[in-house]
């Protein structure tokens, strides 16, 4: 593809002709071999020929994605389930100490091939892999942040309810209506372990009552055997 001219050519052009290319959808077709672990109609899952560790796993879609934002919801949700899958199958069957789920999703992240991939392997203690370094940022920096996030935050997923625009006083107020909340919900709870008590406590009385009148009938119904001669002369 690197000899090829795409400067006269459709963002659609582009990405039928990097599809055509790509090595993932070569070996999601069979083109190419690989270590295949998994697939299904829609997901694929190979070992990594050049892994971060050992048994460093690939789950990619089948169906040709450049990035991640492209992949429709249900596909999403079913890739990360398979996702989820393998790394379950890894600390498993390797007995590893945790694994790591990593995507690169554009140049800038590190993403080398144009084709959606997420990486998952396996982690051992102090093994120095993906050691992020800290990032400190100011208050500042952070309320500019925000400023900037939040109105597509809001555009995607609508009004933020968990975000209070109260007064301190409000705020102040709903906490003691939680706390008062909280105590009732106690005291119920409370009311309901006493009437449990009590009840099991009459449970235990009325056994050991019918237990005292069973032993009683019992006492009565042994007639003395003497007591019977007697009657008969004996």
């Amino acid at each position: 593809m690197a000899d090829v001219d795409t400067s006269n050519m459709s963002e659609e052009e582009i990405a039928e002709l990097q599809k055509q290319n790509c090595i993932f959808c070569k070996i999601a077709t069979k083109q190419i071999p690989a270590k295949i672990l998994h697939e299904d109609d829609k997901v694929i899952c190979i070992l990594d020929i050049n892994p971060a560790s050992e048994g460093h796993i690939l789950v990619y879609p089948k169906e040709h994605y450049m990035i991640l934002p492209h992949i429709p919801e249900d596909l999403l949700l079913h890739l990360f389930k398979i996702t989820q899958l393998m790394s379950k199958t890894l600390l498993k069957s390797l007995q590893t100490g945790g694994t790591s789920v990593f995507i690169a999703n554009g140049m800038a992240a590190g993403q080398k091939a144009p084709h959606v991939l997420i990486h998952v392997f396996p982690r051992k203690m102090n093994d120095g892999l993906l050691k992020l370094p800290n990032y400190d940022m100011t208050e500042d920096q952070k309320k500019k942040l925000k400023s900037a996030l939040k109105p597509y935050f809001s555009q995607l997923f609508g009004p933020n309810k968990f975000v209070s625009k109260k007064t301190d006083d409000t705020v102040e107020t709903d906490t003691v209506a939680k706390k008062d909340e909280n105590v009732e919900v106690e005291e119920k709870i409370s009311e309901v372990h006493e009437k449990k008590t009590i009840h099991k406590k009459k449970e235990k009385q009325d056994i050991k009552k019918n237990t005292q009148e069973s032993d009683n009938k019992e006492k009565k119904d042994n007639v003395n055997l003497d007591d019977i001669a007697k009657l008969f002369g004996g």
